[in-house]
């Protein structure tokens, strides 16, 4: 997709599309209080793991793969800031626009309304935040299916028909522990050994960070097989599939039925400061690098800008901070801030 493209797709004359400019809940609803807590599936201290574990020959492969740029993500988010915390999820500033949804017949696509001002979150967005690949899923026929390979299953997973996230993860630790030695010669052996490690690497990366799997969830054969074609794998538009999981899970969050759960209960029994909860999946992070880019003042509050020109894809523009403020307080720096759509500052690329 290019940035040409992206562009062109993302016009005002998209706005009458929505179905007037009025947000799901009713404003009195989320400038008072809705607290939640957010959890999330992601795992980004994966990429922090994955640098200590890979061997340089191995770390350079990666790098040339369709996820190698997300290794120059600010070591924050992985790693920790100055204090060895991670706040690299601000589930506030989610819930913050979780609230502020607008209803729109656009199926795969999020709206949202800040203080007057319509946002769109879109696979077109999720590409330049991103950087992976975001055209549509080819289709695969049998001859296509029947090249697909499973090498890697039978290997290390004694050829299982179910293999879940926890297992990826055990596979993934096992193989970098893993010493050389057998019939083979020492260079051929760890050629494929090194071969190996990169390739169940990928889908350690892909299952519990991009795809933010709950670790006991199956994962897909289709994924399994596809990593042993490195070609084939990189070239897959992975992107498309992270954007679907992501997006359907926050589509799926319905703040007015929850908040008309409230409404139901007796009013003895309402209490306004119990939190609600919920969890995502897929790569929120991405949402809220977007969050930073197009509504500015969300970018201040807790993050950082990198220093420097504006980088590509956009989540390498950004560090980690330290603090993550509450709700309200986030509701009351909005009401003096602008908001910018992600496109009006894409001329550079």
């Amino acid at each position: 997709m290019g940035t040409r493209e992206v562009v062109e797709v993302y016009l005002t004359n998209e706005l009458p599309q929505l179905r007037n400019l009025r947000t799901i809940l009713d404003r009195d609803v989320y400038t008072n209080k809705f607290p939640a807590k957010i959890t999330v599936k992601e795992q980004l201290q994966i990429l922090a793991e994955i640098k200590g574990a890979l061997k340089e020959s191995e770390l350079e492969v990666f790098r040339r793969s369709c996820f190698g740029h997300f290794l120059k993500l600010d070591a924050g988010w992985t790693e920790g800031g100055k204090t060895g915390k991670r706040n690299t999820f601000a589930g506030q500033y989610v819930h913050f626009l979780m609230l502020r949804r607008m209803p729109t017949k656009k199926k795969r696509e999020l709206w949202f309304l800040v203080e007057g001002k319509p946002a769109r979150f879109s696979i077109h967005e999720f590409a330049i935040v991103t950087g992976l690949v975001c055209t549509p899923k080819p289709f695969l026929g049998l001859e296509e299916k029947l090249k697909l390979k499973a090498r890697n299953r039978d290997e290390y997973f004694k050829g299982a028909t179910q293999i879940k996230v926890d297992d990826i993860q055990k596979a993934f630790r096992s193989l970098c522990d893993k010493e050389e030695g057998g019939k083979k010669k020492k260079a051929e052996k760890e050629k494929d050994l090194g071969t190996d490690r990169v390739k169940i690497t990928l889908l350690y990366f892909l299952e519990g960070v991009l795809l933010g799997a709950d670790p006991k969830r199956n994962v897909s054969t289709f994924h399994m097989s596809m990593v042993d074609d490195l070609d084939m794998f990189n070239s897959y538009p992975w992107g498309t599939v992270v954007y679907d999981t992501t997006v359907d899970s926050l589509g799926g969050k319905d703040m007015a039925e929850k908040y008309r759960e409230r409404l139901r209960k007796p009013p003895h029994k309402q209490q306004p400061d119990v939190k609600e909860t919920y969890t995502l999946y897929g790569f929120p992070f991405a949402f809220q690098i977007w969050a930073f880019e197009a509504i500015p003042f969300l970018g201040t509050v807790c993050a950082r800008r990198v220093d420097g020109p504006v980088r590509f894809p956009r989540c390498l523009n950004w560090r980690c901070g330290e603090t993550v403020p509450p709700l309200d307080r986030i509701t009351t720096l909005s009401k003096d801030r602008r908001v910018c759509f992600l496109t009006h500052f894409m001329s550079f690329m």
